[in-house]
């Protein structure tokens, strides 16, 4: 209940603008009940980020497993991806990205993202789609990037659409990887 809440004033007030003051009335709890769970407003937004992310994992796992090409699954895993990546993004881009990135839940979960992601590349490399000399580590950090980069100015002033947005991301990267 408390990231839910967290997470829905976050998407309208931003982290600068959110206060604990506000959270706890919403949530229906006193304000030392919040702080039990989280000790600072910093860490409610890791926690809210983190949970985000478990998020999309569960919700990509079962194509991580589908019975399809190595290749098409990625593809697929891309474009779900995106479409979850702009909610996420507005949350933490006002935190410093060294204040989530350095931070231990974080970097946990985001190890485990990274295990499923290296697994599918070495399995579209095995099947032939994905260049052999490519390095998987590499690979996968640059499709992280790519969730992680800001197009949103681009997509406020309709300079694209988010389908639009999607199509390039997903082509650059999946030709980018072809053998």
């Amino acid at each position: 209940m408390i990231l839910d809440t967290a997470y829905q004033l976050l998407l309208e007030q931003g982290y600068q603008k959110m206060n604990m003051d506000e959270l706890a009335a919403r949530v229906g709890v006193a304000k030392m009940t919040i702080y039990q769970h989280f000790p600072s407003k910093e860490a409610l937004v890791i926690g809210v980020i983190v949970r985000g992310m478990k998020m999309i994992e569960e919700e990509l796992t079962p194509d991580f497993a589908a019975p399809a090409p190595a290749l098409e699954r990625l593809e697929a895993i891309l474009a779900k991806s995106l479409e979850r990546r702009s909610t996420l993004r507005r949350v933490n881009v006002e935190l410093a990205p060294a204040a989530v990135t350095q931070n231990p839940r974080y970097q946990a979960q985001r190890d485990r993202l990274a295990e499923q992601w290296s697994g599918l590349i070495e399995q579209a490399k095995a099947e032939g789609s994905v260049d052999r000399t490519l390095s998987t580590p590499v690979l996968v950090r640059l499709l992280f990037n790519t969730f992680q980069t800001d197009f949103d100015d681009l997509l406020h002033a309709g300079a694209i659409s988010a389908d639009e947005l999607a199509h390039t991301l997903i082509t650059v990267a999946i030709k980018g990887m072809r053998s």
